[in-house]
């Protein structure tokens, strides 16, 4: 004890601050859903930096006993020193076997062997020595005590915890996570250092190796109590593990980056999904129509009319498989949406008289052409001609209209109504959108341009689908 005096005091407390730091951080750097086998028993660690600073506090209170200030009795003070210090021993003792045998996925069994030597500590010290036959001297019998928790857990733990971080460090070097590869090196050789200093080396006890190996032979040895060595390493130890764990941050990061990755993953698949369908099937689809309709026409005679239906036919298949090589290097040029969005609807019309019989009446009250821009070309042109498709596929209509004209607040509307079967719109919205995809992508598109898309229908009384939005471009 000759060699405790005041400046003991400020080391003992920052020695302590350190741990209680390391604690703190680990706490709420826990992440139970971590891939890390770091992670599981992390909490261990806090638990043993948490009562170890305890432990060095304890010890600045002893130290101010001996400067007269009596925050609690000496007895009190003993138990409380050895209580804290055998605790966080317990604590390391089980993060390390934790660590090595969740590294190594073998003999799990052995995370029970710390707690029977706490248990076996305990009941030797606490419950015996202390409790039910209580030693002369309570001052041997605290330096007797942490002697043999130092040898039975301290010096084990802080090896295995030193063998399980380097355990850790071929994950570390896959993942390419430098900064934590090397603060793990550091942080296993300060709890292999750390071992020694405060797993060794105990206050002079009258058996082996404490006998020899003690703070009052190193002292004579170094000139330098070992408790500078303690503290050097403890801090080193709690700035590494603190490095380390961050991660678990770098960990989270990663997570949200593959989210959002896997996000805008979805929405590109979605994207083709609705481009495909609303673009390469409907082309393919109309070609057939128009196909068909040459079929009807080569039957009645009409050869040079059917040629030119073929040709038509050829040219849409030839502009598809352009298009589809377009969506093949993700380069659609979408030049069909382009312009204004009354040659739009003329263009779908033109287009739909190829394949269909059905007349089309276009009612124009447009004072002046709005100009779209790409984005909004692409939508309109997509659902107007999923909504004229459906007139063909589904509707069993004899006649069809589209009507564009100016809505409230500057908003265009343009309406494609038929005459045809109908369809029951509540028995559509509880199927879902797997049973009718086109619907849900015109919905969609309306949406992306800022609109909204009315449905009005019933069974037999025909349907009528309204888009109203506001058009981008300047008024032509």
């Amino acid at each position: 004890m000759s060699i405790f005096n005041s400046k003991m005091i400020v080391l003992y407390f920052a020695y302590g601050l350190a741990f209680f730091t390391m604690a703190l951080v680990i706490a709420f750097q826990v992440r139970k859903n971590s891939s890390f086998v770091l992670a599981k028993p992390i909490w261990m660690l806090a638990g043993f930096g948490l009562f170890q600073a305890c432990a060095e506090w304890v010890k600045v209170t002893k130290l101010l006993n001996m400067y007269g200030i009596d925050l609690l009795s000496i007895t009190a003070l003993h138990l409380a020193d050895v209580l804290t210090i055998g605790i966080s021993f317990l604590f390391l003792f089980l993060f390390g076997v934790h660590l090595v045998v969740d590294s190594l996925k073998k003999h799990p069994y052995l995370k029970f062997v710390p707690l029977f030597i706490g248990l076996g500590w305990t009941a030797k010290f606490i419950v015996l020595d202390f409790m039910l036959f209580p030693a002369d001297s309570f001052k041997i019998w605290a330096a007797r005590s942490t002697a043999w928790a130092r040898y039975l857990m301290a010096f084990p733990g802080a090896v295995l915890v030193s063998t399980g971080l380097l355990l850790q460090l071929p994950e570390l070097r896959k993942l390419d996570l430098k900064s934590a590869y090397y603060n793990c090196q550091g942080a296993a050789f300060a709890f292999a250092a750390y071992g020694f200093f405060s797993g060794l080396v105990t206050f002079p006890v009258d058996f082996w190796p404490g006998s020899v190996l003690n703070t009052e032979s190193f002292w004579r040895s170094t000139g330098l109590p070992v408790q500078i060595f303690r503290a050097s390493f403890g801090l080193l130890m709690a700035f590494t593990v603190i490095k380390t764990v961050n991660i678990f941050n770098v960990e989270q990061q990663k997570r949200l980056e593959e989210a959002e990755r896997l996000r805008v993953l979805m929405a590109e698949r979605d994207r083709f999904s609705r481009d495909l369908h609303d673009g390469i099937i409907q082309s393919i689809y109309g070609a057939g129509l128009i196909i068909d309709a040459s079929q009807a026409m080569l039957d009645k005679g009409e050869w040079e009319k059917a040629c030119g239906h073929l040709a038509d036919a050829k040219t849409k298949l030839n502009q598809t498989i352009a298009q589809l090589r377009d969506y093949i290097r993700d380069l659609q040029k979408g030049h069909e949406t382009r312009g204004h969005l009354k040659q739009i609807l003329q263009r779908l019309i033109h287009e739909f008289h190829k394949f269909s019989m059905i007349p089309i009446d276009f009612v124009d009250k447009l004072a002046m052409d709005p100009v779209l821009s790409p984005e909004q070309g692409k939508h309109v042109y997509h659902l107007i001609q999923e909504a004229l498709f459906n007139v063909v596929k589904h509707a069993r209509a004899t006649r069809a209209g589209i009507i564009v004209e100016e809505g409230q607040n500057q908003e265009i509307r343009v309406q494609v109504s038929d005459n045809g079967t109908g369809f029951d719109l509540e028995q559509w919205q509880a199927a879902g959108s797997e049973a009718h995809k086109g619907l849900v992508n015109m919905m969609f598109r309306a949406q992306q341009i800022g609109g909204r898309l009315a449905i009005e229908t019933s069974i037999g009384q025909g349907t009528k689908i309204t888009l109203a939005f506001r058009a981008d471009g300047r008024q032509g």
